[in-house]
């Protein structure tokens, strides 16, 4: 069924590239629509930093191509190296070949000015964005347990990201929001398993481009993004990698274990991005989670991500989105098939200091689609979305819960299925469309102030 996965992309490419010239408003003199890209870049693209609508273009080359510059009008702009090939870190203990690759930057010009790269338009920040794109949790699992087994996803022919990707392209986002989880080969494939045969694996280039940039490549093309760094991105699985590529600001000179949170408005709209990566409820791990990460509950934990979120609400303004990795207020299968909370020291943090712009949470890390309202409370509490259904396997539904960290659950809706999010944008009201991974309608959902229902579609 997804074996057309690991062959050459849709046929529609050049339509989301046309669009996307038309949309910056460039009118290219060549004989088709798109120039190819230079063989020295191996994957481009923009996302939004912070604060107001700063944008980084970021470009990856290989090690024998230096920065490129782009063109602007009349004007080249050359792009700065953030990371040269080798270890990102200094004293990292990851070799030279995991990494022989270039990544360049640029801060965007203000005022959305038409860049273009290799001969190819780059997607800007719309001043009113209408439509919005949800995903997360995208890799293909390759994951050795701690008892010796491994957990395996047919990687080499069923794994749907690929196709969820060339999907959302076609929707002609505004924005993209991936709330984190890229990279999920983490070891070797085992010997003799031929489902994910020949994969990379490890915090590497390769592993990077095969779980992440080269099936997001028509995605990645067709709007700028928001990143969001999940808990396969902290120092112990994939920080280089996180840090190099993604992470908004300056490479740090060691991997740290938080990143401040930022905020992002445009068009009226505002978006607080929060690094809960490590934020992990010490009695809720799983498998999937590593002791590093259980430090949930602790008085400086919670003190941090305070402090790292009130500065992030100053910058975004209008009615905002609170984007996070870990959901504040959702449920899931734990060990023994028991049902838990996620997550209750991101509530003990922030839960109470949300102001009422924020309407929704936004969230993956639970392998599964969440929508949850609720009901008075003091002060009331946001909606929480989860969108942790973009390729790897899905997880067990759980119950529809009564009650969630104190406050009463008024509506909620489960699906379990791989696929994305897509939200257009009506004045204050939001409609939201679950789609499967050839872009057929799953769920239906509203978002008014905090109220967010959800219907299945058929």
């Amino acid at each position: 069924m997804y074996r057309a996965m690991a062959t050459a992309p849709p046929q529609r490419r050049p339509a989301v590239l046309c669009w996307i010239a038309a949309f910056v408003g460039v009118v290219l003199a060549t004989s088709g629509c798109i120039a190819s890209a230079g063989a020295g870049t191996l994957a481009s693209w923009v996302e939004l930093v912070g604060p107001g609508n700063s944008a980084s273009v970021r470009v990856v080359t290989d090690s024998g191509t230096s920065c490129p510059a782009l063109a602007s009008g009349q004007r080249e702009l050359a792009m700065q190296v953030r990371a040269e090939p080798g270890p990102l870190f200094a004293g990292a203990n990851s070799g030279s070949h995991n990494f022989p690759i270039r990544v360049c930057e640029l801060t965007a010009p203000q005022n959305n000015p038409a860049l273009l790269l290799d001969g190819q338009p780059l997607p800007v920040p719309r001043a009113d964005p209408k439509r919005v794109v949800v995903l997360g949790d995208t890799g293909c699992r390759i994951k050795q347990k701690k008892h010796g087994e491994f957990d395996t996803q047919d990687c080499n022919n069923e794994w749907p990201y690929t196709r969820i990707a060339h999907s959302a392209a076609e929707t002609q986002p505004d924005l993209v929001i991936h709330v984190g989880d890229y990279l999920y080969r983490e070891v070797p494939c085992p010997a003799g398993n031929t489902a994910c045969a020949n994969s990379p694996s490890g915090d590497s280039w390769a592993a990077w481009n095969a779980d992440f940039f080269q099936p997001s490549a028509p995605l990645l093309r067709a709007a700028p993004w928001i990143m969001v760094r999940g808990n396969h991105e902290i120092c112990s699985r994939a920080g280089d990698g996180w840090f190099r590529f993604l992470a908004n600001g300056e490479p740090p000179a060691q991997c740290q274990k938080f990143v401040p949170a930022f905020g992002v408005t445009f068009g009226g709209l505002g978006f607080i991005v929060l690094d809960s990566a490590e934020a992990a409820d010490p009695d809720t791990l799983d498998e999937d989670e590593e002791v590093a990460e259980a430090r949930g509950g602790s008085d400086d934990l919670v003190a941090t991500l305070t402090a790292t979120y009130e500065q992030a609400r100053v910058d975004a303004t209008g009615d905002s989105w609170l984007v996070s990795h870990r959901p504040f207020n959702a449920v899931r299968r734990h060990k023994g098939n028991a049902q838990v909370v996620d997550n209750t020291v991101l509530q003990d943090a922030i839960g109470r200091r949300l102001p009422p712009a924020v309407k929704m949470i936004v969230s993956g890390h639970i392998h599964l689609f969440e929508a949850l309202s609720f009901g008075d409370g003091d002060p009331p509490r946001a909606a929480q979305l989860v969108v942790g259904t973009g390729g790897t396997e899905l997880a067990k539904k759980p119950d529809v819960p009564s009650m969630i960290n104190g406050a009463p659950v008024t509506a909620a809706h489960f699906h379990k299925g791989f696929g994305y999010m897509r939200w257009d944008r009506h004045g204050a009201l939001w409609n939201g469309t679950l789609l499967d991974t050839d872009g057929n309608d799953l769920v239906h959902c509203t978002l008014s102030e905090r109220t967010l229902a959800c219907k299945k579609a058929h």
